[in-house]
């Protein structure tokens, strides 16, 4: 194939996942983003980079999983755009571009053929079930286990080829550093050593008539891959391993999981071929014995099987790419426990092995087309195993009777790919934000409680609580023993000032889940509310116990000692918080409140001018350099200039009168 040929290929490679996901640049940052991305102050101090190494990690990225190569990109990410959404969507699409041209190159060394890679890639880049993780910014975990996991086999696959013994070492090397940096990325790619095997079993064979072969190519081919493996599973179950991970079996059963699975494998099937409706968050009900859709399922399961089965004995292509998509899925079947039972990033990885199936098929199509037309080659001849002598090609075609691809096949082909591109497209805009992503997903699935505490986070977020309530109430409803809509509701209660009702609901939360440090925060600032110091301690430390790096709960620890006149312990709270979080106007404001308490007015004033340069929009700070002014300094204009610039900013201050006394009385003199 000429240059031209290629360049052209590559060139819409590339254009094609631009074109798709590029309205996903307008989408903000929805459900999970919020905890592991946007509110997550540890990613813009690299100070915290060596907590990816150590049990601190699970605390500063809100990770229930051991995944630090995500965490770093976050990192990364920040850095270059802070906290705009966009950023970290492109991130997003140029990685998902990256695993485009992976796809390509690992399809066309499997097959050698650049039509099935074309289509496999293309396919790959357009796909609507792959559009969660494109947009899901903290579901970038499957976009970076794919990314290592194929940069793994391609630079296995170069080292086996390799006769440069140095240069077989490097690739080697790295191979293995790439597949240690999938498996820190996710867990699902310890499936790759296998993978690797078989592809040697199947396309390789070179152990098989050998004595011996098997030993020599197991010691000097696979070992590497499996001590890495032993040494991610002892970091990650036993050095690494997160105490609050812990997941049951739907219905505490592991026969019901198995009925569910069953159906959950089925409907992943039908989404590939048939990828409408998508949900964000699927509601698998309970299933105690096999009904209407379990029997469809398992069904469509033996026809695949038959099929697959049928076609292992005559194409290399179809085994290997049906066994990549079978094995890979294994770690997201639920046979260990996870969070959620079905979801569609758990089909990216296990699609890279569908979508080069679907491209071998393809061009099967087109072969046997030009072979049948092509009299010196016997047409009873199946085109996987067809080999002419004195060529390496798996499948082989005459130039002088190349036949034109089909219009059939060219229709095909574009309905599939507008269709697929057209889904897509649709499907990023339900990704815009949080409220047109809950809203979306609750009318696919009416009973997600989840979404509907999304929902009401977005609401909370921008002030509606009347609708928040309203959605963590819902949320409850469907749910009642899920300790984060309580304490979001709690929270919501707060700020309408029904206090009783939230400590109500936040010591639910407490008793549905006692690992919820942000219920013991809010529980502590209620308490202090209602002058229960000694229960807001006690809360606040709960709190600290369960997240040391908790900046929120130091400041409103050392609030209330300051209430009770402990200074001391105060001080060193907010110190605490400053080293967890450097630029917090809140504490160095605070550490101001000390100083000026204890009249160390020249100390006090230093703190206010940090916390003032911090965040200049505080009235509080405005309020106490105004106080500071005219009080120690005598400057009577800066008190006034800053007095002003207080009301100004909260009108409803709660010493808006005390203000205003003193601005009409420094604007008489």
């Amino acid at each position: 194939m000429s240059k031209k040929i290629y360049s052209i290929l590559f060139s819409i490679i590339a254009f094609i996942p631009v074109l798709v996901y590029l309205n996903s640049l307008e989408n903000t940052f929805v459900y999970d983003d919020y905890l592991t991305v946007a509110n997550n102050y540890f990613i813009r101090d690299w100070r915290y980079f060596s907590a990816l190494f150590n049990q601190k990690y699970f605390a500063i990225s809100n990770e229930l999983t051991y995944r630090p190569v995500v965490t770093f990109s976050y990192f990364v990410d920040y850095a270059l755009w802070e906290t705009k959404p966009w950023g970290f969507h492109l991130t997003n699409i140029l990685i998902h571009t990256i695993n485009i041209f992976l796809v390509y190159s690992f399809a066309r060394r499997l097959v050698n053929n650049t039509l099935t890679a074309f289509i496999s890639s293309l396919m790959f880049s357009i796909h609507p079930v792959f559009t969660e993780t494109v947009n899901a910014i903290s579901y970038r975990e499957d976009l970076l286990s794919a990314t290592f996991m194929l940069v793994t086999f391609l630079l296995f696959i170069r080292f086996d080829r390799s006769n440069k013994r140095i240069y077989s070492i490097i690739l080697y090397a790295f191979s293995l550093s790439a597949y240690f940096s999938a498996l820190l990325s996710k867990e699902m790619s310890i499936t790759l050593p296998l993978l690797i095997f078989i592809y040697d079993y199947i396309f390789i064979k070179k152990f098989s008539s050998k004595p011996h072969g098997f030993t020599k190519r197991f010691a000097t081919r696979y070992t590497g891959y499996i001590v890495v493996s032993i040494f991610y599973l002892f970091l990650r179950f036993y050095l690494l391993h997160n105490l609050g991970e812990s997941v049951q079996y739907p219905g505490n059963s592991i026969y019901v999981n198995f009925l569910m699975m069953f159906k959950v494998l089925g409907y992943y099937f039908k989404l590939l071929f048939i990828p409408t409706p998508l949900n964000a968050d699927y509601i698998v009900p309970l299933t105690y014995s096999p009904d209407t859709a379990f029997i469809i399922s398992v069904l469509l399961l033996i026809i695949i099987a038959v099929v697959s089965i049928k076609q292992f004995k005559i194409s290399r292509v179809w085994a290997f790419s049906t066994l990549w998509f079978i094995i890979t899925l294994l770690p997201v079947l639920n046979i260990v426990p996870i969070n959620n039972i079905m979801a569609e990033r758990y089909l990216y990885v296990p699609g890279i092995g569908f979508v080069i199936l679907i491209g071998s098929i393809f061009n099967r199509t087109l072969l046997n087309k030009r072979i049948s037309d092509h009299p010196s080659i016997p047409t009873k001849t199946n085109i996987y195993s067809y080999k002419l002598e004195n060529t390496n090609l798996p499948y082989y075609y005459p130039k002088n009777r190349y036949t034109a691809i089909p219009p059939l096949i060219i229709t095909l082909l574009a309905i599939i790919i507008s269709s697929f591109s057209f889904i897509s497209l649709n499907r990023n805009k339900i990704w815009l934000n949080e409220h047109t992503f809950g809203m979306e997903t609750i009318r696919r699935s009416p009973n997600s409680f989840r979404m509907y505490n999304d929902v009401g986070y977005y609401y909370y977020n921008i002030g509606l609580l009347d609708e928040a309530i309203q959605a963590f109430q819902e949320s409850i409803r469907i749910r009642f023993s899920q300790s984060r809509a309580h304490s979001n509701l709690g929270a919501a209660y707060a700020m309408k000032g029904l206090n009783d009702n939230a400590i109500e609901e936040l010591i639910l939360s407490i008793q549905f889940s006692d690992k919820n440090p942000s219920a013991f925060n809010n529980l502590g600032l209620l308490y202090k509310r209602k002058g229960k110091l000694d229960e807001a301690v006690k809360n606040f430390v709960e709190a600290l116990k369960l997240n040391p790096y908790n900046a929120e709960a130091h400041i409103n620890l050392g609030s209330v000692f300051i209430d009770q006149t402990r200074f001391d312990e105060a001080l060193s709270e907010f110190e605490k918080a400053i080293k967890i979080r450097k630029n917090s106007a809140l504490a160095h404001y605070n550490i101001a409140v000390v100083y000026y308490k204890t009249g160390q007015m020249d100390k006090a004033y230093s703190k206010l001018l940090e916390a003032y340069k911090l965040d200049p929009r505080n009235a509080d700070v405005h309020l106490s350099l105004g106080i500071l002014y005219l009080n120690h300094f005598n400057e009577k204009e800066k008190a006034l200039i800053h007095i002003r610039e207080a009301l100004q900013i909260n009108p409803n201050h709660k010493q808006v009168n005390q203000m205003k006394d003193i601005i009409k009385k420094l604007s008489s003199e």
